[in-house]
């Protein structure tokens, strides 16, 4: 899937990209953590001479399996995410003000991938415990979880 933008040639000012993210994006990683992906991905890009802030929105559904019953659950996904790409001749001058995360590419980088920030940061929202909320989980798994557990 490609998660591209071509920065090369790019106007100065404030410019969306549009993405659509589906099970196939999280295949391409081999993921065994997300089955399945119905996310929307907005990255509005502000360029500046020497850099770019980045705003990465990723909105959506995953699934996932059920850490209990081994069924497929769904989770929401909403990511809000700022960047600031730097160009490296202008990295040292960057104050370090901002809580932003910085991706520093070569000055002669004619486009920006987003596809590894946008697979770690949607892993990285997934709840520790994956389970159903109580009651919702597959009830034959659960019967025979009950006769293995006595």
């Amino acid at each position: 899937m490609n998660c591209r933008i071509e920065i090369r040639g790019l106007s100065y000012g404030e410019h969306p990209f549009n993405f659509k993210v589906d099970g196939s994006f999280f295949e391409a990683y081999e993921s065994d953590t997300v089955s399945d992906a119905d996310l929307d991905v907005t990255a509005v890009v502000l360029k500046e001479r020497g850099r770019m802030a980045l705003n990465l929105s990723i909105v959506g559904n995953v699934i996932v399996k059920c850490d209990r019953c081994l069924a497929d659950l769904t989770v929401p996904v909403d990511i809000k995410a700022p960047f600031s790409v730097m160009f490296s001749q202008y990295a040292e001058e960057d104050s370090g003000e901002g809580a932003e995360d910085v991706i520093l590419l070569d000055s002669g980088s004619a486009d920006i991938d987003l596809s590894q920030i946008i697979y770690d940061y949607v892993n990285l929202s997934l709840p520790i415990k994956k389970v159903h909320p109580d009651g919702q989980c597959d009830p034959v798994m659960m019967e025979k979880l009950k006769d293995i557990l006595k």
